[in-house]
């Protein structure tokens, strides 16, 4: 009886199968889609995430802003490439056993030196996205190429006037464009949140 039950099950599925409908993506879509993909190499990704590390952390030599982790990237299919770090951009101590509190005066200073550093951040952030328009090569002229930086700020810090992140970005052929001096580095979108 069970093997009757697993035969008739069986020829139940065939005919279901059979009616299925024809595959709504071809294969000749899909390599046509994979022609059109540009190249971005995950390589080209990396040295691009090394060179703003590089560049952030030398940013404020010889007493420097603190990079914290790596910053990371993705290529995004029909966005283009994104790039993401942290920065604290004033070393401060924090509250520990040997330093139970923050003063008034540090919290002051803390402050004053962020503020100080954010308009140069700005222009840094500007220039990384103008000298990586030609190396990230394989990234389509119409595509956007994106920095974000985001701000590390102790609980106890006064974050009166400064930025949780700044992200800028424009198309690749506009930061082509700037790196060449035909068109103004302005240009270039920023957002700050």
């Amino acid at each position: 009886m069970k093997i009757a039950a697993i035969v008739s099950l069986m020829l139940c599925a065939l005919p279901a199968g059979s009616m299925a409908e024809k595959p709504k993506v071809t294969r000749t879509m899909i390599a046509g889609l994979m022609a059109s993909k540009p190249n971005v190499t995950r390589t080209m990704i990396e040295a691009m995430e090394k060179s703003i590390d590089g560049k952030l952390q030398k940013l404020f030599a010889p007493d420097p802003a603190e990079v914290l982790g790596l910053t990371q990237g993705a290529y995004i299919n029909g966005y283009g490439a994104v790039f993401m770090s942290e920065v604290n951009l004033a070393l401060a101590t924090g509250i520990s056993p040997f330093h139970p509190a923050v003063t008034a005066d540090e919290v002051k200073r803390t402050h004053d030196k962020k503020v100080q550093r954010i308009a140069a951040l700005r222009n840094a952030i500007r220039e990384i996205l103008v000298d990586s328009a030609a190396s990230l090569d394989s990234v389509p002229a119409d595509e956007q190429v994106a920095v974000g930086v985001s701000l590390f700020y102790w609980t106890w810090e006064n974050r009166q006037g400064l930025p949780a992140q700044i992200v800028m970005h424009a198309p690749k052929r506009l930061l082509l464009q700037a790196k060449a001096g035909t068109a103004d580095k302005g240009a270039i979108a920023s957002d700050e949140f």
